[in-house]
């Protein structure tokens, strides 16, 4: 994902690729910066000792929202049986967004960021297929 994300009058070319599931490479400017998931899903940064200027951009509120992931997408196909947010709410790390039924089973769909929910793309007793986006937060 490219985006550019404006703090204060500066403006700041931002890549985000994930690595693996528990790291993502952040290259601002054309800097490599690496970011780890600990075990509530939350964003850490592996910061080399020195680096000022990332430690700076980190407390930057605009810039770690940029991170976070727009899209909450089904994992499994199958069968909305709840939905527990509503468009406008606020979401983070760990609260639960939808129970899907596949297999005779119910899943929980967690929120893995922070965000507030933009749109709801679904509807219970709506069959959707793995990759579906469910929610778009903003």
């Amino acid at each position: 994902m490219q985006t550019k994300i404006k703090i204060g009058s500066k403006l700041y070319r931002v890549e985000i690729s994930e690595l693996d599931e528990n790291l993502l490479r952040v290259k601002v400017d054309g800097n490599d910066y690496f970011f780890s998931k600990n075990e509530l899903g939350e964003l850490v940064p592996v910061v080399p000792q020195g680096s000022e200027e990332l430690r700076s951009l980190l407390r930057e509120e605009v810039f770690l929202e940029a991170l976070a992931e727009k899209e909450i997408k089904s994992p499994i196909a199958g069968t909305i049986s709840t939905i527990e947010v509503k468009e406008g709410e606020a979401l983070k790390p760990g609260q639960k967004v939808v129970t899907l039924i596949a297999m005779k089973m119910e899943n929980e769909i967690i929120s893995e960021t922070v965000g507030i929910v933009e749109a709801v793309k679904i509807k219970e007793g709506q069959f959707v297929n793995a990759g579906d986006v469910l929610i778009v937060l903003k």
